[in-house]
Parts: C-alpha cells; sequence; structure tokens
C-alpha cells in the first residue's frame, strides 16, 4: 500500500503555504463518503457532534476515504479521550474537537490525541487492517500525521484566540461561525457586523503564532471571501444541500425551457 495512506497530505500543503479544502458527507453512509471524496476535496468532514449517530456508525468511512486520496476529518462530540480513541481507531487522520474555550482544553485534545510520549493515547488502530497497513508500519507516523482542529467557539474562547493557537500539537483553530453568534450576543446572525469583524481579524490572531486558521460555510461566495481573508482549511457546502441546489436550479431552467414558468 502507498505511503500516502498514512502520511497526512494536508500538513504537507499547509506548511508549503497551500489551502486545505473540504467539503461534509452529512450522513453515516459509504456512498455519500465516497462520492465526496471523489470530487478532489483535500478532506471530508465526518460529524459525530450534532449528529445523531457515533463511531459505530461511520466506522469503515474514513479507510473508505483513505483510499480515495483524502483526508478523513471526524468532529467527535466533545473533549473526551474515549471519543477521540474511537475516531483516531477507525481511521481519522484529522480530529475536530468543539467547544476548546482555554489553553487547558486545546493541551488535552492534543493529549488525548497522541501517542507517547507526546500524548496519552491508547494503542490499538484497527482502521489499518481494512487498508492493508502493519502496526509496524503506521504507528512510528502515527503523531505527526493525526492533524490536530480545535474548534473556537464561546465567549472565553474569543477572548483566548491566540492563546489557544500557541498551544503546541494543535495544527488548525477553527472558527464556529454559529456558536460565535451566541457568544457574541447576536445568536443566529452570522452577518451581525460584530460577528463579522471578529471573524475578519481572526486569521490574523492564528496565523501570527505559526498556525492555520479554519471555518466551516455553506456557499462557494462565503467561502471565497474566507479565503481572502486568511482562513486556509476551510469546508464548504455538502453532498445532499448542494445537489439539492443543483437540482433546484437545473429545474427551473428546464420547466423555463419547456413553458412553464
Amino acid at each position: 500500500m502507498s505511503k500516502r495512506i498514512f502520511t497526512n497530505p494536508i500538513k504537507q500543503k499547509l506548511a508549503a503555504g497551500g489551502t486545505a479544502w473540504g467539503s461534509a458527507t452529512m450522513g453515516p453512509t459509504a456512498l455519500a463518503a465516497k462520492l465526496t471524496a471523489t470530487t478532489g476535496v483535500d478532506f471530508v468532514w465526518i460529524d459525530t457532534e450534532h449528529s445523531s449517530y457515533g463511531a459505530e456508525s461511520i466506522e469503515l468511512l474514513p479507510p473508505l476515504v483513505r483510499q480515495s486520496g483524502a483526508v478523513p476529518m471526524v468532529r467527535i462530540a466533545g473533549l473526551d479521550p474515549w471519543l477521540m480513541k474511537k475516531a483516531l481507531d477507525i481511521g481519522a487522520q484529522a480530529v475536530m474537537v468543539p467547544q476548546i474555550d482555554n489553553t487547558e482544553q486545546a493541551r488535552l485534545a492534543v493529549k488525548y490525541a497522541k501517542y507517547p510520549p507526546m500524548g496519552s493515547r491508547g494503542i490499538s488502530p484497527m482502521w489499518t487492517f481494512y487498508n492493508d497497513i502493519e502496526w509496524s508500519e503506521y504507528l512510528d507516523q502515527a503523531n505527526d500525521e493525526t492533524l490536530m482542529v480545535v474548534q473556537v467557539e464561546s465567549p472565553e474562547a474569543a477572548g483566548q484566540v491566540e492563546e489557544i493557537a500557541q498551544v503546541e500539537g494543535v495544527d488548525v483553530v477553527l472558527a464556529g461561525p454559529m456558536d460565535l453568534s451566541a457568544a457574541l450576543g447576536h445568536i443566529g446572525q452570522i452577518g451581525h457586523p460584530e460577528v463579522q469583524q471578529f471573524l475578519a481579524e481572526f486569521p490574523a490572531r492564528v496565523t501570527k503564532h505559526g498556525k492555520t486558521a479554519g471555518i466551516a460555510l455553506g456557499s462557494y461566495e462565503a467561502a471565497a471571501k474566507a479565503w481572502e481573508q486568511g482562513y486556509r482549511y476551510i469546508s464548504f457546502g455538502n453532498l445532499y444541500f448542494d445537489g439539492v441546489h443543483g437540482i433546484k436550479a437545473n429545474l427551473a431552467k428546464l420547466k423555463t425551457l419547456a413553458g412553464e414558468a
């Protein structure tokens, strides 16, 4: 098996000044993960925070995404060593931890994600069996390949962005626009000037400490704006909603063609 299966191309791309583009699966189905991975995105976001499913439901998705050449990123439901262990053991190359409020929590996230001596992760990476990889090949690279994404969403975290970005082992500090709107006193109003100002200033606060600023958005226009602001780890859209929008747009054009509009 090619070594690209257990080295992390996103780390290499970000280190070279590039941008990592990603999209979400929106469901624990192999077909959705496969189709998303084959679009050419750098990472596929598999969410277990705001979803009804957990590690059992997505067991085969990370190995499948790896085989397609993309990085599987699993967002766990919270700062929990057992959730972290399960996500990594089923094959996540990137792990996102929501609601990281301070440096202590950021350090714990890194600790839970890394094998000793950097951390406390237990050893049993079961995903390797699905990808025909020997543990002797993988284990000495596991700490280096794991991309650590911490999500800033709370009032406490909003004031400690720089400190969180300085934590060793954190690779990406990701702004959560919806939760930040609530943290800034404008719940649900991502377009509020105060929220937009915070998001515009966020990348500089992160990158000055040598880390990557990330964000998750729903459209091309929003993603393009984020890139111009300095974000370099960007998740945009998903297979389901973009597919629905595409069908609606094409249907409107076909109805016009048929004189039905």
